[in-house]
């Protein structure tokens, strides 16, 4: 366990950059792949030739969300065990969620959004987006009480930013918005992603900045 709180600052730095630049390093080798307008679990699917690179890396990089949660939560216990365990329990919740349930859920390019793989993955990585906001709303909200406010602001846009990403994402879901937005449907996508891995990115940095 003391190894795994050591090298929490590089798990969760490894995690951060490896799942954000997967889709784009991975989307280099499919032909037609756009990462504006196609969705990252496109990657996955039964068509798509780095299916099994795709897969493999999700479960990768989210064992590393999961491993480096020892030494988050060690980092922040003394500061507040409730806040420790919530944002030890969102990493975590989301590395399982939204990257090794997607590793591991097969999903076909046919698939409609009620067959039970497809709203199983769909479901989970909701709620490990939604679990992974809390980490910038706890931090926005602790930087307020010592009255940090570059701090605050910081988490306070990611927090927002991911927000407003993933419901513009979602819409797409929606009869009428929905074709509106098929042409930025990854685009935002990846901003959300991009809004909630900067506080997760910063934690690793804090931690790092302690020793």
């Amino acid at each position: 366990m003391t190894i795994l709180k050591k090298l929490s600052p590089l798990f969760l730095t490894l995690a951060v950059f490896g799942d954000f630049s997967l889709p784009y390093y991975l989307g280099l080798s499919y032909p037609g792949y756009d990462q504006i307008t196609m969705i990252i679990s496109q990657l996955g699917e039964s068509t798509s030739p780095v299916q099994v690179y795709f897969n493999n890396g999700s479960i990768v990089t989210g064992s590393l969300f999961i491993l480096s949660t020892p030494g988050v939560y060690d980092f922040f216990q003394s500061k507040s065990k409730r806040l420790a365990q919530i944002l030890a329990g969102a990493i975590a919740l989301y590395g399982f969620g939204d990257c090794i349930l997607t590793g591991l859920v097969k999903i076909n390019d046919s698939a409609s959004f009620f067959s039970p793989a497809y709203f199983l993955h769909a479901a989970f990585s909701g709620i490990s987006m939604v679990a992974m906001m809390f980490v910038p709303l706890l931090l926005a909200y602790r930087a307020k009480l010592k009255q940090q406010k570059n701090v605050w602001l910081f988490y306070s846009v990611c927090l927002l930013g991911s927000i407003v990403a993933l419901l513009l994402f979602a819409a797409y879901y929606l009869p009428i918005i929905g074709p509106l937005l098929t042409s930025t449907r990854g685009f935002w996508q990846r901003l959300s992603l991009f809004f909630l891995y900067l506080p997760a990115l910063s934690i690793a940095f804090r931690q790092l900045g302690s020793k």
